[in-house]
């Protein structure tokens, strides 16, 4: 039995599968002329898919793919001197996103179509950059190493369970494995990056990025590179200290979401830190002689398990400390709670005391210091890690770092109260 349709909706959807049909049709037309299916082909083909799904006839859907295909074949046999079924596979593609413009009941459906439609033909037009990438400028081991990096995400991290194990419920699998993809995260983006862009300019924007989602990843990632590759030991030691001078805004934007009256509060301060972070890293570190000649950021394998297991396992410890100090000391006390959980999750901590400040458990003056307390704690945490993962130069400066922003922002903070 066919189904049955209204006619404005049935013109809209032969609509957008002819745009899609001309699409694709147009980039095969233009890219192989007439030794491959065209423009004309495409089109009629998007507009055989989107009868078929306005008829939504099982049978009648079988048999035009069917033809289609049998079509198709006849033309590849038929024209010699041909390589590769891209134009019949483009084909098949373009009737079944031409039958999704016309899936009735479901109209998120024909905008999911378009935007296909749109990436297959830019894949399409990157055939000669994407046969470049893949057979000159990925190697044999990035390639290997990009699964790898894919398979800890889409593989392992689905099947770890979810929930808190163990004393104080302190192990969460998923948890912990996420800053396992996090710190592996940044030193793969990292490494490519600096392939493509260059060490001083890549390294700006691994910071930048590494601030963004996770400065204690961010941290890890620079202090493990540090020791790999020493010649560049102030291009990393600045990296990890403009990531975590972009922590503050990025803590700003978090309160002014969720407390615009906190943010208000932590304004001077935070924007201090970032000043100062930022003036440090550009001015300070930029003189920082390199420790050696020549060198690659990155090393040679963009991707390494074991030292992202082993600070994994660090983490960790860290939430076992965190949880069971919180524990011990309960959650009336908002200081010892935020400098607790700072240690590990200040941006946690930052959504807690602004929740506290809106349902009047804490005074605003309490709320901001609790915040700053968190973030310094935060940074002590990091400290930690760069002496302990990173070599005793990246450290010290980082440290540095943390000084120059935490001295500036509690010291404006200070200044606030007094006025």
């Amino acid at each position: 039995m066919m189904a049955t349709f209204a006619l404005p909706d049935a013109v809209k959807a032969i609509a957008e599968a002819l745009v899609i049909g001309f699409l694709i049709g147009a980039q095969r037309e233009a890219s192989h002329g007439e030794r491959h299916a065209g423009v004309r082909d495409f089109v009629l083909i998007a507009l055989v898919g989107a009868i078929c799904g306005l008829l939504q006839a099982p049978w009648l859907t079988v048999a035009a793919l069917f033809s289609i295909a049998a079509l198709l074949a006849v033309f590849y046999f038929h024209v010699g001197e041909r390589t590769g079924i891209t134009t019949e596979m483009a084909a098949v593609a373009t009737f079944c996103l031409g039958y999704l413009t016309a899936t009735p009941d479901n109209p998120p459906a024909a905008q999911l179509a378009i935007g296909t439609a749109i990436a297959v033909v830019a894949f399409l037009e990157a055939k000669r950059s994407l046969h470049k990438l893949l057979r000159e400028t990925i190697t044999e081991i990035e390639f290997n190493d990009t699964l790898r990096f894919l398979a800890i995400i889409f593989i392992i991290y689905p099947l770890l369970p979810e929930g808190a194990y163990g004393p104080f419920g302190f192990l969460e699998p998923r948890t912990v494995w996420l800053f396992v993809i996090l710190v592996s995260s940044i030193s793969y983006a990292g490494y490519f990056v600096e392939k493509f862009l260059g060490a001083q300019r890549g390294m700006k924007f691994v910071a930048i990025f590494g601030g963004l989602a996770s400065t204690t990843a961010a941290t890890t990632s620079f202090a493990r590179s540090s020791v790999e590759a020493t010649q560049e030991l102030p291009l990393y030691s600045q990296a990890a200290v403009i990531a975590n001078a972009i922590q503050f805004p990025r803590v700003l934007v978090i309160l002014a979401v969720v407390s615009p009256q906190l943010a208000r509060a932590c304004l001077i301060p935070l924007a201090t830190m970032c000043a100062a972070g930022l003036l440090y890293a550009l001015v300070v570190l930029r003189r920082a002689p390199r420790e050696t000649a020549g060198g690659s950021v990155g090393g040679s394998n963009p991707f390494r398990l074991l030292p992202a297991l082993k600070f994994g396992a660090v983490f960790a410890a860290i939430l076992f400390v965190s949880k069971a100090a919180a524990k011990l000391y309960g959650s009336g006390a908002v200081y010892w709670t935020s400098a607790i959980g700072g240690s590990v999750d200040a941006d946690a901590v930052v959504v807690s005391v602004a929740g506290l400040l809106s349902l009047g458990g804490v005074t605003i003056k309490a709320s901001a210091t609790s915040v700053l307390l968190a973030l310094l704690m935060n940074g002590v945490v990091k400290t930690g890690i760069a002496f302990f993962a990173g070599t005793r130069r990246f450290a010290w400066r980082l440290t540095g770092g943390f000084m120059a922003m935490f001295g500036a922002g509690w010291l404006v903070f200070w200044a606030m109260g007094r006025l």
